[in-house]
């Protein structure tokens, strides 16, 4: 799985570009469909998963949506089912133009979830609250989400800030064409308030391809690697290890310093929901492994 949506801008309240969709929202919306995997959990977590219809075929979680139909991802959904399905909300993470018009068409309303930053989310499901008649569910999500972020930041703030190289996909095979994130995206975020310091956090690309030259030059005493879709056994996880060992001298290798964010440590590693607290919470584990958690 690699979902990392493409800029997008929330239609809640004002007209829709490129007038595709409607902003006629129904006052509490019964037949929802999302191709948004961390709406869907948002969407659970305010006690709606009976009126999820369908979702992506990304999402995960939580088990109520297991046998929920599925309806392709951003960039190939299934326009007939969707059709078929009659929902009343849309909701879309990035921009997909066929949906868009389908759903113009078809009178069905678009919710562009705005979730590209920590802010953003809390903005989501404040919005997803209000579109269902879920305000108060909504804003009781926020503020914990928020205490538990406040939580993490305290125990660490005082704390050395180790350089975390964060790899988003790479060849499974050798260190090669390294994809990372720049700064101000949620997984640069996620490296920050966990007490770390993202050493390509200067770039101004958000998800930058990076050579092992490069990383090389950074010297990154932390490297986590994101890999949600795989469960690694310990002779791969040692594999992998050998491969960067293999570009040159690396801080993160000689202290033993390689994690692996995998299915059965992190399936959401790359999803944006209000869970990601879990995904903060164990890196923050990793790069202050001495940390107390504060329960």
């Amino acid at each position: 799985m690699f979902f990392i949506a493409l800029a997008s801008t929330s239609s809640a309240g004002r007209p829709n570009e490129d007038g595709a969709g409607t902003n006629d929202y129904p006052p509490s919306p019964q037949r929802i469909l999302t191709i948004a995997p961390n709406a869907a959990e948002i969407l659970c977590e305010l006690g709606l998963a009976d009126r999820i219809v369908a979702v992506s075929k990304f999402c995960v979680y939580p088990p109520e949506l297991k046998d929920k139909p599925r309806v392709g991802g951003l960039f190939d959904p299934d326009l007939e089912k969707i059709a078929a399905l009659r929902p009343d909300l849309v909701v879309l993470r990035g921009r997909n133009l066929d949906v868009e018009q389908l759903c113009g068409n078809l009178g069905v309303t678009v919710y562009h979830d705005p979730t590209e930053k920590l802010a953003d989310l809390k903005e989501c499901v404040r919005d997803l609250g209000r579109l269902t008649g879920r305000t108060e569910q909504a804003e009781r999500l926020v503020t914990t989400f928020e205490s538990q972020i406040e939580n993490i930041r305290t125990r660490v703030k005082d704390r050395p800030r180790p350089k975390v190289l964060l790899v988003i996909s790479r060849d499974i095979n050798q260190v090669s064409k390294i994809l990372t994130s720049g700064q101000g995206t949620f997984i640069d975020e996620m490296i920050r308030i966990a007490g770390g310091t993202n050493v390509f956090g200067h770039l101004e690309m958000d998800y930058p391809e990076v050579s092992a030259e490069s990383i090389l030059v950074q010297q990154p005493q932390v490297i986590i690697e994101i890999m949600p879709e795989r469960a690694l056994t310990a002779q791969e996880r040692e594999s992998m290890i050998d491969q960067w060992a293999a570009i040159g001298p690396l801080p993160a290798v000689q202290r033993r310093a390689v994690h692996f964010l995998t299915r059965d440590d992190a399936e959401n590693a790359l999803i944006p929901s209000p869970r990601y607290v879990e995904v903060i919470e164990l890196v923050s584990r990793w790069l202050h492994p001495d940390s107390t958690r504060e329960r």
